[in-house]
């Protein structure tokens, strides 16, 4: 099978080098805010480098992501970000230390609460949270919605690696916040892949056809061009034929296009495209970057379907860097024995034991008194 083909040089665009904060003090307070994800614009550069020392890296939290998404997607229209900030409010030198999605619920005869925020875009659902202070950063978290739930109500946070850094430090901190975890698994699907023997068998075929290469966009005008490759495949099958294709709905093609473009900047988004002689007969946009990536979208020639070229893609992919993982909706590799998927993390107020303490009871006294001193007396009855 072949390797992977650069297609051109890299990229002539370079983010400005932005002077990086003074850390903070770390045992400075941390505080929160509460703001819509669409005017979060304006703090990118905190984002971003938040992102870059997150506890676990999130490519469906990048800015380059979530901002694409509130500007082109109905449903991220009412998301808002939890923002935790290690600092003074109003100083140059705070510093963002975490990030949870969220919105809020409006409640007719009740305070408005938080609840987490969940969309089947979303892979991969972590928080980020400053590898350093993701305990302080939790802890303040927890007090935020605590103060701002009801007794019964729960906080869910999809897509979450039961095995990860922040599952873990969670647990470890709800435990002393009073909240309680709960753990509910998502139904990870693998991708039916035909044998490898028929994987092979294929390659072979479509090599006898004509001359067969993996090729990836490395810079901006040919990662725009794949995507506008991977684009016109699907809609060239049964999906743009029922108008379902993601090029028939401009929300979907605008953050597609919206968000390659600015995660490609960072090398979060790699477009591998499958071509036969001139031909691309196959396409897949992973996210993320390391040992793992994220299978976001992935198509082949329904031509020709019965050679299997989206598989075959993926192998020659898997083939070309055997230690990246190349991971499915719902936390499932897809090649690898891993059973377990990623889950949805449930937080819940843990109700409040009963006071035996003797310090417990003389608070109890106290306030039993004050209320008896400041009882009012009955009014007066003439006789």
């Amino acid at each position: 099978m072949s390797t992977i083909t650069a297609l051109a040089t890299t990229d002539g665009i370079s983010a400005a080098a932005r002077p990086p904060l003074p850390p903070p003090h770390p045992d400075a307070a941390i505080y929160s805010e509460l703001r819509a994800l669409g005017s979060c614009d304006s703090m990118r550069a905190e984002w971003a480098d938040l992102a870059s020392r997150a506890l676990e890296a999130n490519p469906c939290l990048e800015p380059g992501f979530a901002l694409a998404a509130a500007q082109h997607l109905v449903s991220f229209r009412d998301a808002e970000l939890m923002l935790l900030w290690q600092g003074d409010p109003g100083s140059e030198r705070r510093r963002l230390v975490g990030l949870v999605p969220c919105r809020t619920r409006r409640h007719i005869f009740a305070a408005d609460t938080l609840e987490g925020f969940a969309d089947p875009r979303l892979l991969n659902g972590t928080p980020l949270l400053d590898q350093t202070f993701a305990a302080p950063a939790l802890a303040a978290f927890l007090r935020v919605w605590r103060g701002r739930s009801h007794g019964t109500e729960a906080f869910s946070l999809p897509g979450i690696d039961p095995a990860g850094a922040f599952a873990t430090t969670l647990a470890r901190v709800a435990d002393g916040h009073g909240v309680a975890v709960s753990w509910q698994p998502l139904v990870g699907r693998r991708l039916e892949l035909p044998p490898t023997s028929r994987i092979a068998t294929s390659d072979e075929t479509l090599r006898d056809k004509g001359r067969l290469v993996l090729a990836e966009a490395t810079n901006q005008a040919d990662r725009r061009d794949a995507v506008e490759i991977l684009l016109a495949i699907e809609a060239s099958g049964s999906r743009g034929r029922a108008g379902k294709a993601t090029l028939q709905d401009t929300r979907e093609v605008g953050f597609l296009r919206s968000m390659s473009r600015d995660l490609g900047r960072q090398k979060l988004c790699r477009i591998a495209v499958l071509v036969l002689d001139d031909r691309p007969i196959a396409a897949a946009l992973t996210l993320g970057k390391g040992s793992s990536c994220w299978l976001y979208h992935g198509v082949g020639d329904e031509a020709l379907v019965g050679l299997e070229p989206l598989p075959i893609l993926l192998a020659m992919m898997r083939k070309a860097q055997p230690s990246r993982q190349i991971l499915l909706p719902g936390g499932l590799p897809l090649f690898g024995a891993r059973n377990e998927a990623f889950g949805t993390i449930s937080l819940t107020r843990r109700p409040q034991r009963h006071m035996h303490q003797p310090a417990d009871l003389a608070i109890r006294m106290r306030e039993r008194l004050a209320r008896a001193l400041l009882r009012p007396r009955p009014a007066a009855v003439d006789g």
